[in-house]
């Protein structure tokens, strides 16, 4: 998926027509679940504010990835000195 700012207009290809991702859709993307989105949408924060946390987000499944790719880089390197 590609970024989503507040200032875009951007959608997903629905059925021929474009629409706007909801705030669950948004939440998903950054790699929570969906007990976690409604747990904070029961708590009455406005879609507003759904969109910018999902936003804030860091998407811990990337970073995930990325610390075990530096780790082995890391390990490969030491095992070489």
């Amino acid at each position: 998926m590609f970024t989503i700012t507040v200032t875009d207009r951007n959608g997903v290809m629905y059925n021929g027509l474009i629409r706007k991702l909801m705030p669950l859709e948004c939440w998903r993307l950054q790699g929570f679940t969906d007990e976690q989105f409604n747990n904070v949408k029961a708590a009455g924060i406005s879609n507003a504010q759904l969109y910018k946390q999902a936003g804030n987000a860091v998407t811990v499944n990337v970073i995930e990835a990325l610390a075990r790719f530096i780790k082995e880089i890391d390990v490969e390197v030491n095992q070489n000195e």
